[in-house]
């Protein structure tokens, strides 16, 4: 018997051997399955994460483009010595065609200054009213709007609302943020 327990002895360790083995190679593989199961899931919070981010741009943009709507129209509801300057009468000009090549609030540069022409009713948003309306911090830069006189339309009241990381280069094109444009049309 002493024969047979040392031969079966050798065969019972090898199998205990090849078990811890297995053991170690299905360990792994588990530890490769949750780290793969983790790192989707921070890649599908973070994209969640962005997705509401943008989403809470956008609404402050929208937000700062209706205090900028809103402060234009109660402007042009008083009389044109109370309005600021930019909103008086005499710089509202005569009625003009609405189109794409002669509405300025549809030219670039009536809100860059580019090419010689600014708005001569592009107003800039008083941080009171931003602060009164929004009840929130200033934007980096402010709302604004532009005030034209359409034929056959009336007077067309255009804001422009943007987000508080919102960039643009030097031509005036958005590379960062949002901007979100309001339109208002009153007699």
């Amino acid at each position: 018997m002493d024969n047979l327990e040392m031969l079966a002895l050798p065969n019972s360790h090898a199998r205990r051997h090849n078990s811890r083995g297995i053991s170690l190679i299905i360990v792994l593989i588990m530890m490769i399955i949750i780290g793969i199961t983790t790192a989707t899931a921070m890649r599908s919070a973070t994209s969640e994460q962005r997705a509401t981010n943008n989403l809470r741009v956008e609404s402050m943009a929208l937000q700062y483009a209706e205090a900028a709507l809103r402060y234009c129209e109660n402007q042009m509801k008083k009389s044109s010595a109370d309005r600021p300057y930019s909103l008086q009468t005499a710089q509202i000009g005569s009625p003009t065609t609405f189109g794409p090549t002669t509405s300025g609030w549809e030219d670039p540069a009536t809100w860059t200054g580019s090419s010689g022409r600014k708005s001569a009713t592009r107003t800039t948003v008083p941080d009171s009213v931003i602060q009164d309306t929004v009840d929130t911090v200033l934007p980096n830069k402010k709302p604004e709007c532009v005030v034209e006189n359409m034929t056959g339309y009336g007077v067309v009241i255009t804001a422009r609302g943007y987000s508080p990381d919102y960039h643009a280069d030097g031509s005036g094109v958005t590379d960062r943020g949002a901007v979100v444009w309001l339109q208002s049309i009153t007699n």
